[in-house]
């Protein structure tokens, strides 16, 4: 068959050819393949050291068939098939994750939901809407837009990830720090559990009904089921928007005025902080300086106040203004995810980390982010921003780039090197991309030998068989 040489495959089990038939009865024929260039297609996600030995013909691994639902009562069907079959199955939504949650490292079948892509209703008084989890993003807010509304959420990946994705990886859009993170938009949804039963999460504001059984899958990253619908709370779309730009003496001093401006009542929905080598990156006109942008909107009135709130507080605390541009150019340049695996073909090693901590840390992580991760063999340029506040702290987002003699080796041990920063300075692991296949390795460091150890137990209740994404989160304990 095809010369793919597959690295990662702990041992693929050819799918028994019954279970392919049973299924085929279930979704038709036409939405089940073998082919080869499906296969690889299904076979990798965005993680970007996969992209960079996929130049090469080497793949993570394959799986042996490609599965497309078109509803709930299907994947029910299939994963009754695929228990009794020991048939493991890897959920795939855009593809878009970047860290191989999505790669199926078990062969077997993957389940493509992006045929399961349908607005449902829009419920104007409740401010409400439902959504078949399959939808890309873009075209959520499409369906939203030309109503009058979104969601709020827009992540780099809009045009390319889903809303099951984003809930399952407990994602971020670029306009969180107004209106939150997926898993504040998320009021109800379906589930398929890993035996093929329903569960049912009705949408209210808030519940007092025992642990909150919604937050398994709000970062489940497809291990302890499959969302196949959910209701998310939705805004009208913004009357007023007000850009601003301040220039700073330092990365301490942005976070101090950032810090200041939150402590208020101040909400703005976009603020970032770039360092000076990422504005000289995005901002010619600035240069190696420390760049602040923000974004206010909403009501007219209330979007005049705060934009004067927050300009008056950068201006008291050494913030020099630069008006629009910066934001603007920002603005343009956001959905841009093309630029890793172009660079990687001459041989660079790229990707990008986004961990979070309290403010109190937060100077102090970024320089020990910044110096660890430059004092790796091989590394060339490390850049970071800030995005994603809250009254009580912030998201760092650094991207690396190196050109080593052994790419493997400068990528674990970069990485090594910037989870080992962010453990010392009290940091999380992960904002909002998740764990992944990459990760994982770095979930004892966060969550302690009892966390995982917890997180194993939870699996193994759910998916005694082991057949749903298995292999990612946590190291298998089998």
């Amino acid at each position: 068959a095809m010369n793919i040489k597959t690295y990662l495959s702990q041992q693929e089990e050819a799918v028994p050819s019954e279970f392919i038939e049973k299924v085929k009865h279930i979704v038709g024929e036409e939405n089940v393949s073998e082919r080869e260039c499906d296969l690889i297609s299904y076979s990798l996600d965005y993680w970007l050291y996969g992209v960079a030995l996929s130049q090469y013909g080497n793949l993570p691994s394959l799986p042996c068939v490609v599965i497309s639902p078109k509803n709930r009562e299907e994947i029910q069907g299939i994963l009754r098939y695929a228990n009794e079959y020991k048939v493991p199955i890897t959920p795939f939504g855009g593809g878009s994750g970047v860290l191989g949650g999505a790669i199926p490292i078990n062969g077997g079948a993957i389940l493509n939901l992006q045929r399961m892509n349908r607005f449902i209703l829009l419920d104007e008084t409740s401010l409400v809407a439902e959504f078949e989890a399959g939808i890309i993003g873009a075209n959520l807010e499409r369906e939203l837009n030309h109503r009058g509304y979104s969601l709020r959420n827009i992540p780099q990946s809009l045009h390319c990830s889903t809303l099951g994705g984003w809930i399952s990886t407990r994602a971020a859009g670029q306009f969180s720090t107004k209106y939150g993170k997926i898993e504040d938009m998320v009021l109800g949804m379906e589930v398929v559990l890993p035996d093929g039963s329903p569960l049912d999460i009705r949408a209210v504001p808030r519940r007092s009904v025992g642990p909150s059984l919604k937050d398994l899958f709000l970062g489940g990253e497809g291990t302890l089921g499959i969302v196949t619908k959910a209701v998310v709370s939705v805004h009208p779309l913004p009357k007023a928007t007000v850009k601003q730009s301040f220039v700073f003496p330092s990365i301490g001093v942005a976070l101090d005025v950032v810090r200041r401006i939150l402590r208020g009542d101040a909400k703005p929905a976009v603020v970032r902080i770039f360092d000076e080598a990422e504005s000289e990156r995005y901002f010619e006109e600035i240069g190696n300086r420390v760049t602040v942008i923000f974004v206010s909107e909403g009501e007219p009135d209330f979007v005049a106040l705060e934009s004067n709130v927050i300009r008056g507080i950068a201006e008291e605390n050494g913030g020099e203004p630069r008006g629009e541009n910066p934001v603007n150019i920002w603005l343009e340049k956001r959905f841009d995810i093309g630029l890793g695996p172009v660079v990687m073909q001459q041989g660079a090693v790229v990707d990008t980390i986004e961990v979070v901590s309290l403010f109190k840390d937060a100077a102090n992580l970024y320089e020990d982010m910044i110096a660890s991760t430059k004092a790796v063999h091989g590394a060339v340029m490390v850049s970071g921003h800030f995005s994603h506040f809250y009254p009580e702290g912030a998201c760092l987002y650094v991207t690396f780039a190196g050109f080593p003699k052994d790419p493997f080796r400068y990528y674990k041990d970069t990485w090594t090197a910037a989870m080992e920063a962010t453990s010392r300075n009290n940091g999380s692991i992960s904002h909002h991309h998740g764990i992944g296949y990459w990760r994982k390795q770095f979930m004892q460091q966060e969550l302690g030998a009892s966390g995982v150890e917890l997180l194993r137990r939870i699996k193994s209740a759910l998916d005694q068989n082991g057949i749903l994404n298995r292999g990612k989160l946590v190291e298998d304990g089998r």
